[in-house]
């Protein structure tokens, strides 16, 4: 895996391609390079662009009220960084053999970011959307995708942990419900191949980079 750093985004591809790449905008920052190091072999011959998220606190599509005592509030910063992302794109396939229409992807908040992207008009930058254990638990979330309807040639990932809505705070357990209520609203508005929905055993933190490898290959199968 050769990784190339280029105004703060991380391209990694692989030591030899033929071709354009099927292109992965991953938010994560650099020690993702790390995990994905990890799990390289055992993926489809794909680019992916590490963005880096800033502050985590700072990924939420909405305002909201921190989840514990003496944390920040969350604030919504979901826009800048999908900006972010499709300009990274942008800027590295200029000079490095990525096809057209990225995917955008993102695990926990950075999930919810990316499904935001999805609802919120990022269609015509990214042509597949996928939330790794994403924070749907946040409010607003199905009222504004309620009322955001999907572009019906996009494709769509989901995954959750089986244990993730037995979460200790109150807020957080909603993510089960939350996630299903999302899965149902997509199957209503994209065809059944473009959309996947995986339930992996554990709970938030368990077995992330095998989490992200399902996540990758889906993505490059298209």
């Amino acid at each position: 895996m050769r990784t190339i750093q280029s105004d703060g985004a991380v391209l990694c591809l692989p030591d030899r391609a033929d071709g354009a790449l099927y292109t992965v905008c991953c938010i994560a920052g650099e020690d993702f390079a790390g995990e994905l190091a990890g799990i390289w072999e055992t993926l489809p011959p794909v680019a992916v662009i590490l963005v880096p998220p800033g502050k985590w606190e700072a990924l939420s599509p909405f305002p909201a009220p921190a989840l514990r005592e003496g944390e920040p509030d969350f604030t919504p910063g979901a826009a800048a960084v999908l900006d972010r992302a499709a300009a990274a794109y942008d800027r590295l396939k200029r000079d490095y053999p990525l096809q057209p229409g990225p995917a955008i992807a993102g695990y926990s908040l950075a999930g919810l970011t990316a499904l935001y992207g999805l609802h919120g008009g990022w269609g015509g930058k990214f042509s597949a959307f996928a939330s790794l254990s994403g924070s749907l638990w946040m409010e607003g979330w199905d009222a504004f995708a309620e009322s955001h309807p999907v572009p019906p040639e996009a494709r769509a990932y989901l995954s959750l942990g089986g244990k993730e809505e037995k979460a200790g705070n109150p807020r957080m357990r909603r993510v089960g419900e939350a996630t299903r209520a999302e899965v149902g609203r997509l199957k209503m508005q994209l065809p059944p191949r473009s959309l996947h929905f995986t339930l992996h055993p554990g709970g938030h933190f368990k077995d992330i980079p095998g989490r992200w490898r399902a996540a990758l290959c889906w993505l490059a199968e298209k």
